[in-house]
């Protein structure tokens, strides 16, 4: 039975700007209803329970908590969940992509048990998204140290976001690709606006094997019309 709605499973520590992301991809102001295994709606967190905006029912998220401090507990549930979303034998009920939001205004961009989920946890053919959120706080730091080494306020407002992009590029990047089962892409969002929404949607794309999923995932979502009007072309 092919699939009619987009199911993604978003991760990420507390403030890494999950739920901004999500309100935007979806066109959405308020928060998601929250439904159980059974269809009955839900107000506590569970990751088996399927979040949905009533702006864009053309997706199912499920959140997991980031494993904060450790949280090895977290990264098991975490770990159960993909492998049984990831095998089940209907696509309609399959997990389709994982967003796992990194936020680069903390002092630790990946902690142990992060690095535990890219080295220990294979996704199969479920596409792991890495989505680097707040990069503006790179951007302020690329400022301050153009304009340490005296480069005019102007030139290192203008210069500030090539010179942090070039920093992650040579010092994060290089570290993600390491990893056992690393990301099949890598978004760097500034301020989370349609643009960055529309990146994120096209980067996911771009990482699904299937072409039903791709028309799936375009319609779904409500941020960019030129992509939907395209898959309507390419169908």
């Amino acid at each position: 039975m092919r699939p009619d709605k987009f199911r993604i499973l978003i991760i990420g520590r507390a403030n890494a700007g999950k739920t901004t992301i999500l309100r935007v991809v979806c066109g959405a102001k308020g928060e998601p209803d929250v439904y159980d295994q059974d269809g009955k709606q839900r107000g506590e967190h569970n990751i088996e329970y399927s979040l949905v905006f009533p702006s864009s029912p053309g997706f199912v998220f499920h959140d997991s908590r980031g494993f904060e401090s450790g949280g090895i507990e977290e990264l098991e549930l975490v770990r159960e969940f993909i492998q049984k979303k990831a095998s089940l034998g209907s696509v309609k009920n399959q997990l389709h992509a994982i967003w796992y939001c990194f936020s680069t205004d903390s002092n630790r961009f990946m902690t142990a048990a992060e690095k535990e989920f890219f080295d220990t946890i294979d996704t199969g053919t479920v596409p792991v998204i890495a989505i680097f959120t707040k990069f503006d706080a790179l951007d302020a730091a690329a400022f301050s140290a153009l304009s340490e080494q005296g480069v005019p306020f102007a030139e290192a407002q203008k210069r500030a976001p090539e010179h942090a992009q070039k920093q992650f590029d040579q010092g994060l990047l290089p570290l993600i690709k390491q990893l056992a089962h690393p990301p099949r892409a890598v978004v760097c969002l500034r301020s989370v606006i349609q643009k960055a929404a529309s990146e994120l949607i096209e980067s996911t794309s771009a990482t699904l094997d299937h072409d039903a999923l791709k028309v799936l995932l375009i319609q779904a979502q409500c941020v960019n019309v030129e992509l939907c009007m395209k898959a309507a072309v390419d169908r």
